[in-house]
């Protein structure tokens, strides 16, 4: 019974990465970096206002808590798995609650509340994922601050690799990290806050990745079979086995999320994204938004690297689906096999 219950467990793990891989869930991700000196100038401190009002406008989601039993949570999974089949791995539906799907690259703020005085002050970036030679905007918001210092270190190393005076602006005080082709992809960023005379230390861990590949447009999509199909456009640095997502988009309505990862050479390649007919709604306008692009490890040596885009969204208008195959996802045999398990599991007492 005890060993039944661990197995589940273990099961449970596993099925987390599964939907991670399929794209019903996705970290940023978050899972998602660079430094100046001294003084700002006006311009700059403009800058830094707008990526400010950027990051204010994204809601932190809610936490999410787990009651059931070991049993019961494995055959929540095993249902969960199997309303995943309904629809193919590279083309997933997508709603308002899937936030970190539609946030892929979303920075969790650093908040702390200091002992003495009970004030709580937050550290905030735009973004977790960067790519050089990208500036990392870092603000510190908080009452009674009296002064922010601000470090940046290699993560895995803590080498200093910089040190900056943040400067006040309105309500919060500022800094933008210069972009820096040397930074390792690990960066540690440390904000210490002089609050009422205590210092109060803020620690956040970004990535800074060295360019790969760029996403650089795309066209009009065609009907495939059962697929609408979505060529993007890929300028590769380096080459590599490449995955790519977008979500897709009817207005302000999210429609699904896609994926699609192939092997691709130095030069302007292409990928193609695919929308399965399950998922599409009657209309003729769709749009692209989110994408990410990432080199994938292919040994544990090589760590996964992010890419970047150079579009936010392609809005496509009068998209013909008057030939699109209407037949239903037909899950493969592993697919099958997988479902078969977790049912097992979630039926032992």
């Amino acid at each position: 019974m005890k060993k039944n219950k661990i197995i589940i467990g273990l099961v449970a793990i596993s099925f987390i990465s599964i939907c991670y891989f399929l794209g019903t869930k996705q970290n940023s991700d978050n899972e998602l970096d660079t430094d100046r000196k001294t003084a700002l100038g006006s311009n700059q401190v403009d800058e830094m206002k707008s990526s400010k009002e950027i990051i204010q406008e994204t809601k932190t989601p809610m936490p999410i808590s787990f009651n059931q039993s070991t049993v019961d949570s494995a055959k929540v999974i095993a249902t969960k798995y199997e309303q995943t089949l309904n629809y193919p791995p590279y083309s997933q539906p997508l709603s308002l609650n899937d936030f970190s799907i539609l946030n892929p690259n979303y920075f969790e703020p650093v908040t702390m509340v200091t002992q003495d005085s009970n004030v709580k002050i937050s550290m905030m970036l735009e973004k977790y994922h960067f790519v050089s030679p990208e500036a990392i905007i870092v603000q510190v918001k908080g009452i009674d601050i009296y002064g922010v210092e601000l470090k940046v270190q290699d993560a895995d190393t803590r080498k200093l690799l910089s040190s900056y005076t943040m400067h006040p602006s309105q309500d919060a005080y500022l800094a933008q990290i210069k972009g820096n082709t040397d930074y390792p992809a690990n960066l540690q960023i440390t904000a210490i806050a002089n609050v009422n005379g205590d210092e109060v230390p803020m620690v956040a861990q970004i990535s800074y990745n060295q360019k790969s590949a760029t996403i650089v447009g795309g066209t009009k999509p065609f009907v495939e079979s059962a697929d609408l199909v979505f060529p993007i456009d890929i300028k590769v640095e380096k080459a590599g086995l490449y995955r790519v997502r977008a979500n897709l988009f009817s207005g302000a309505q999210p429609i699904a999320s896609l994926v699609s990862e192939t092997k691709l050479e130095v030069g302007q390649k292409h990928i193609l994204l695919r929308a399965h007919q399950s998922v599409l709604p009657n209309t003729s306008e769709f749009e692209l938004a989110t994408f990410t692009i990432e080199r994938r490890s292919t040994h544990p040596a090589e760590p996964s690297r992010f890419g970047n885009s150079e579009i936010e969204k392609l809005v496509f208008d009068d998209v013909d689906l008057s030939g699109i195959d209407k037949t239903h996802y037909q899950p493969n045999e592993n697919e099958r096999k997988r479902l078969m398990f977790l049912k097992g599991m979630a039926n032992q007492d």
